[in-house]
């Protein structure tokens, strides 16, 4: 009798240890360093998923304690060390300024902190190589936050493609074309002079640089489809870029800052396998927001500004509204946490949402028996570090008037490796 009281004893506790152990893996420790506006976006979102618990946030400025309720911040330039040390998070958020993104994600990495990295960096050659290194030495993710790989209708087409619905993929389309002037200038005309806000530092990049300096919002979802990485590969880049007029007819006469980065900077990538991506950077002439997305393969078309689409078979050379189709290719992510998305995230449609629950499914799936344990998140940093390259690739071309090479510090050396 006691021998029975004993194992039912044990079994007891062993199975509160198993529970507690499965809680405590499903919970994320959580920190933020930057809590400007994209910052505040994020927390808000992830205080709705369960899985995180944010337990400090560190900015260079202030913080009302009604905007970090029951986390502790940290203020100055270097205070974010002493939350990583202190608070000892699983997972860090980083939403600095571009510049500076490589040294925080060190500082968080070499603590063994896995990495939530805005978009974007990518300003040097090679600035993500020492990351990528030490990343892969303590064993920890860095996850890229370009949240345009969760579109909705991006996920379903990835299906559709994935199932050969479109047959081959011959050609698509993307970029970033989104009015930034009220951003770019205050009210005065000035460049940059919206202070305390990203307008500072990122208007520097339209008077010191002409290239496609935000590729990622077009390429990365575009790469995602195509298996880029995985069944092909980018090789070879051209840009062009249109004189700099729009910047300049709203800025104020006495801010003589030249504009050296073109209104519209048009780049072509061909890939190994054969296809042609077309990226467009536009971000200072008037225009409502558009991602331009398209992707035209051997048995369809898919037009994502218009949001329609056409197949071979339908014989009927007239488009149709693509809701219904793409319905029958709703993603997994979509299908779990879908309806919530839209509740919380009216502001990006929910891919930001679907974003989060991503990083969240790929930290706890070891402790997830549900639905959402295979699921993965589809970027490395790797695939952030090509993304990011168009950027120095485009200024190299566009300064040159050439055609140049992706992946490495040569168009020898990658024709050399690459056998061509």
């Amino acid at each position: 009798m006691k021998f029975f009281i004993i194992l039912a004893y044990n079994s007891e506790i062993l199975s509160k240890f198993a529970e507690a152990k499965k809680k405590l893996m499903k919970h994320i420790k959580t920190a933020l360093i930057g809590f400007g506006y994209r910052g505040k976006q994020l927390l808000r979102l992830l205080r709705t998923i369960e899985n995180f618990e944010i337990v400090g946030i560190a900015d260079i400025n202030g913080c009302g304690d009604s905007e970090s309720p029951g986390a502790s911040f940290y203020q100055g330039e270097e205070a974010y060390k002493m939350m990583l040390d202190e608070q000892q998070p699983n997972l860090v958020f980083i939403t600095t300024p571009w510049h500076l993104h490589i040294t925080h994600a060190t500082e968080c990495i070499l603590r063994n902190c896995h990495v939530a990295l805005e978009i974007k960096g990518g300003l040097c050659q090679d600035e993500y190589a020492p990351l990528q290194e030490i990343a892969q030495q303590k064993g920890v993710k860095v996850f890229p936050l370009e949240n345009t790989l969760f579109m909705r209708e991006i996920l379903a087409v990835k299906r559709m493609v994935d199932e050969g619905a479109l047959g081959e993929i011959i050609y698509m389309r993307g970029g970033y074309r989104h009015d930034l002037r009220k951003l770019l200038l205050d009210d005065n005309g000035v460049l940059g002079g919206r202070k305390g806000t990203e307008s500072v530092w990122r208007s520097r990049f339209y008077s010191h640089h002409n290239a496609d300096i935000y590729p990622t919002h077009g390429l990365g979802p575009l790469c995602m489809i195509l298996g880029i990485g995985k069944t092909d590969h980018l090789a070879w880049l051209t840009s062009f870029a249109t004189k700099a007029v729009g910047l300049r007819q709203h800025m104020s006469e006495d801010d003589n800052t030249p504009i050296t980065l073109g209104d519209i900077i048009s780049t072509q990538i061909e890939t190994q396998g054969g296809t042609l991506i077309s990226l467009t950077h536009d971000t200072t002439l008037p225009r409502p927001r558009s991602l331009d997305f398209e992707v035209q393969g051997s048995l369809g078309i898919w037009d994502g500004v218009n949001r329609r689409i056409y197949l071979e078979e339908m014989n009927s050379e007239t488009w149709q509204d693509d809701h219904a189709i793409l319905a029958l290719y709703e993603s997994r992510e979509w299908q779990l946490w879908g309806e919530k998305a839209l509740k919380h995230d009216s502001h990006h449609q929910g891919m930001d949402y679907i974003m989060l629950r991503c990083v969240a499914a790929e930290l706890t799936k070891t402790a997830s028996a549900d639905s959402a344990g295979s699921i993965r998140y589809p970027a490395t940093l790797n695939d952030l570090a090509l993304w990011t390259s168009v950027t120095l690739l485009s200024e190299i071309s566009i300064r040159e008037h050439r055609r140049v090479a992706f992946g490495y510090s040569s168009d020898l050396q990658y024709k050399k490796n690459m056998n061509l």
